[in-house]
């Protein structure tokens, strides 16, 4: 007689195939998520290191006491070195980086040689021609710098380390978000040479100055409208998701609020300004950024996070941090 197995045995053979197979796919499942984590954590270092040091970069090229927090539901903002509560955009004033590497200026006044009078600075080691060029150049404009005020000038003063002593009106300061420009003052074309004629009588004079040529923000998609981006900015965003959206941290600059301007994508419109300038993608998979000061200096936090299965009870989260000088 031939052997057969019996519906029992079959029973067994079909529960233990089914164990070993459960076994199996999930320690496959085990195997992927470990692969997907490491993969994760390498790309998402680099990408966070690669942004901070951007970030730094930027911000090392500040103009101290003009960096402030900005909120875009309510507009309203307060100096960094004085914040009380939570806002969602950082902006500053960037310094002409560029033009002073090229050794277009010097960034110092010769105090007995300049004309207050007549509003007259002589900068020893500077070219006025050279200035416009770089910053022409920079921003692929033929543009007049100095008649268009796309290149002005600020006293360090007292608050070249951040605090603003010797102006309480932080608000009428540098020209963000519809107030006055008190601080900064523009450049008139007829300066030529090492002589900048200002276009303004400044009260005080200083030894030292910031050339600057740009505003800068940085903001997460969840606090942005992406139809600004798209229309005013002219940044498609058309393939992008609403969730990618959200965590895509944008970097906005060539917009100057001494000219009453604000970045492309600022959803308020106070005092007569306009929104210009452009859009850079920072980073993707941005769960957020801080910014704090410790002991003057900007300490940038920025973390990222990749969801790495499709429950997404999964996840990779890196956080980096950068101090600015």
């Amino acid at each position: 007689m031939k052997k057969a197995f019996t519906l029992i045995e079959m029973i067994i053979v079909i529960v233990i195939a089914g164990i070993l197979a459960t076994g199996t796919f999930i320690a496959l499942k085990e195997i992927y998520l470990r692969t997907a984590k490491s993969k994760a954590i390498s790309e998402l270092s680099q990408t966070s290191q690669l942004v901070s040091s951007e970030v730094a970069s930027l911000l090392y090229d500040r103009v101290p006491s003009s960096v402030i927090g900005y909120n875009s539901l309510d507009a309203t903002y307060q100096s960094i070195y004085d914040i009380n509560k939570t806002y969602n955009i950082l902006e500053w004033i960037g310094v002409a980086k560029e033009s002073f590497l090229h050794r277009d200026y010097s960034s110092f006044v010769d105090m007995n040689a300049s004309h207050p009078l007549t509003d007259t600075l002589k900068s020893p080691d500077t070219n006025i021609s050279s200035i416009a060029n770089t910053i022409q150049k920079k921003f692929d404009t033929t543009q007049n710098v100095y008649d268009n005020d796309i290149v002005a000038l600020i006293f360090s003063g007292s608050f070249d380390r951040g605090s603003l002593v010797e102006n309480s009106d932080f608000n009428n300061s540098f020209g963000w978000h519809g107030g006055n420009a008190k601080l900064i003052y523009k450049i008139k074309s007829s300066s030529s040479g090492n002589l900048i004629k200002l276009k303004s009588h400044p009260n005080e004079i200083y030894e030292k100055y910031y050339l600057v040529d740009s505003a800068y923000a940085i903001a997460r998609g969840e606090d942005l409208n992406k139809s600004l981006i798209q229309n005013n900015c002219g940044f498609d965003l058309s393939g992008i998701s609403k969730s990618d959206f959200n965590s895509t941290m944008f970097l906005f600059y060539d917009y100057r609020p001494w000219k009453k301007e604000t970045f492309c994508a600022d959803p308020n419109i106070l005092n007569g300004e306009t929104r210009e300038g452009n859009v850079t993608v920072l980073s993707t998979q941005t769960e957020g950024f801080r910014v704090d000061i410790i002991n003057n200096n900007v300490q940038f936090n920025l973390t990222l996070k990749r969801v790495i299965s499709s429950d997404k009870k999964h996840s990779v989260v890196i956080s980096k941090q950068k101090v600015i000088f």
